[in-house]
């Protein structure tokens, strides 16, 4: 059935604007009349999957959607009254409209998932799937609280990450344009004064003025290749599979981050199969959910390969034992799930160690990190001093 993005007003002269299902125009006209709304202008969607505005809704802007709508809703409160009183108090204009159209639908008879499923940029699939499986159980208030549950844990995920990456990102930045600055400007401040002493300079001066004149020459050039390097790594990495699967398997490899950004992909991986086994989401359909929210194309290749043996007849285990990337610890609990049929509760209690043992992982490597980064300076600095100073000991020293 052809889509419509349409504009229309209420009784009270209120616009409203969405998308919807009809036959044709006159049967939108049509459906919009029988809930007390006047088509003003309509146009054919052709592209399905993304048929409104891209509108800006934060992470915790759906936290707190989410929350009210399962306390509403466990409050006994019918889900299109609930809608529209969200839409009422909403501040975010983009999110009005979204909840407005979704208002609108319910109110012509469309099923709640099959309205957010038409704004996939601020309803994710994964969250779709646990509102249909409330919808078929009868639970919609649960699954608005699961949903809930889930967003507030991938925001304290997130925070942690940005804990240990932003730190150590911004301190090498500012280390490298310190570098630079003193490469390219004080070494080759005093090369001229050692020069025009005429004396043997020490291999460690000559190395150091290379070193000066490399960088005040080409200063340009260090600064613009990290750049250009970052971005043509970020278009390969988008473009190209082979290339995305050889960078996220270098990064598991990493000294010290790599075994941190394997904890953090595979709490993703446990986290997300537990919160939609546990919302009703059968167990082939979460593994494809779940293959694109990890975070990492070695693992994601690993879960869609268990979903294809999965659904050829093996048991989850024996498809994932074959992966070198799931820890023997994350093993041993699936096993146990599967022999007792409570394979959600063993993935929630992974996640959950998963949540505790990241942030232990962060300090960790936060504690490591710093002391190399400031030792590191100290030998640089202390590199260029003994560099600069030596020539002038010499020479007092053959003057005395």
């Amino acid at each position: 059935m052809p889509a419509f993005r349409y504009k229309a007003v209420d009784s009270r002269g209120e616009a409203v604007a969405g998308t919807m299902e009809a036959e044709n125009l006159l049967g939108l006209e049509r459906l919009l009349l029988e809930i007390d709304y006047w088509l003003v202008e309509a146009n054919p969607v052709a592209n399905h999957q993304n048929r409104g505005r891209k509108v800006s809704v934060s992470r915790r802007e759906l936290i707190e959607f989410c929350s009210a709508m399962s306390a509403m809703l466990d409050a006994g409160i019918p889900v299109i009254d609930a809608m529209q009183t969200m839409t009422e108090e909403t501040a975010n204009l983009g999110l009005r409209e979204v909840l407005q159209d979704l208002s609108v639908n319910l109110e012509a008879g469309v099923s709640l998932t099959a309205a957010m499923e038409r704004h996939p940029a601020v309803f994710a699939k994964q969250i779709t799937n646990i509102v249909k499986a409330g919808e078929y159980s009868g639970n919609l208030g649960t699954s608005f609280s699961e949903v809930m549950r889930h967003l507030e844990w991938l925001d304290a995920l997130i925070a942690d990450l940005k804990q240990v990456s932003i730190y150590p990102a911004s301190v090498l930045v500012t280390v490298g344009l310190f570098v630079l600055l003193l490469f390219g400007f004080v070494v080759p401040t005093f090369t001229g004064l050692l020069e025009e002493l005429g004396m043997r300079l020490p291999l460690i001066t000559r190395l150091v003025m290379s070193a000066g004149d490399l960088v005040g020459a080409y200063w340009y050039l260090f600064l613009g290749l990290p750049v250009a390097g970052w971005f043509v790594l970020a278009s390969a990495y988008r473009k190209s599979e082979s290339v995305a699967l050889a960078i996220d398997r270098a990064k598991l490899g990493i000294p010290i981050f790599g075994p941190l950004i394997k904890m953090v992909c595979l709490s993703r991986f446990s986290h997300n199969m537990a919160m939609l086994m546990r919302s009703g989401v059968p167990m082939l359909q979460a593994l494809s959910l779940t293959t694109d929210l990890v975070g990492n194309r070695l693992i994601s290749r690993a879960v869609r390969e268990a979903e294809v043996a999965v659904n050829e007849g093996q048991t989850m285990t024996s498809a994932l034992r074959q992966y070198s990337v799931f820890s023997p610890m994350l093993m041993r609990m699936l096993v146990v799930g599967e022999e007792t049929g409570t394979m959600e509760n063993s993935l929630e209690h992974i996640s959950r160690r998963f949540d505790e043992d990241i942030p232990r992982r962060i300090k960790r490597v936060m504690s490591l990190l710093e002391p190399a980064i400031v030792l590191s300076l100290i030998a640089l600095v202390g590199t260029v001093a003994l560099a600069i100073f030596l020539p002038f000991m010499q020479l007092l020293g053959g003057i005395v």
